[in-house]
């Protein structure tokens, strides 16, 4: 006797299974990506985000709305007192084109601004420092548009303040 094929239903019986099962990872995975959006950010991804860099037009030193919200942003985060032993270093720079002496006056301008900003919302002078370091420090090399709009920026650095080691009493 020949064999005999197997019936039609039979053979889909497993695909739909799988798509059942398939189905169902699907439904999870929404359910885990929903859930990843609604929690809070952790503090190392709410620190880069706050302190991506400070973007500038060519030959200028102004701040957009929004990032003018970074910075209102970040000197509230730095205002909680779990942050007070954090202090904040910004750093001025600027593209290829122009005079040394040009540039290191332009990035004092950018840092200046920044910190201006920063403490217009109540953030202390003291816990601000900040520095030029004109087109000696550029972030990306070449001459493209893309490059030197990248290396006209304030770089937001957040640096621990240490106490003195105590001497010990005896």
């Amino acid at each position: 006797e020949p064999p005999v094929a197997p019936k039609p239903e039979s053979a889909l019986a497993p695909v739909e299974q799988e798509q059942t099962d398939q189905d169902t990872s699907e439904d999870e995975i929404t359910s885990l990506n929903t859930k990843v959006e609604d929690e809070p950010p952790t503090r190392e991804e709410l620190i880069e985000k706050l302190t991506r860099p400070i973007y500038f037009a060519l030959d200028d030193a102004s701040l957009s709305d929004q990032q003018k919200e970074q910075l209102k942003q970040l000197a509230s985060f730095l205002l909680a007192p779990e942050n007070e032993r954090l202090n904040l270093r910004i750093e001025g720079h600027c593209d290829d084109r122009g005079t040394r002496e040009y540039n290191f006056a332009l990035g004092e301008r950018r840092a200046a601004v920044i910190s201006q900003h920063l403490r217009t919302s109540s953030l202390p002078k003291d816990r601000l420092k900040t520095i030029s370091y004109g087109k000696e420090r550029l972030a990306y090399s070449g001459i493209s548009e893309f490059a030197r709009a990248r290396n006209r920026r304030g770089e937001l650095i957040l640096k621990p303040v240490f106490e003195p080691a105590q001497q010990a009493q005896n």
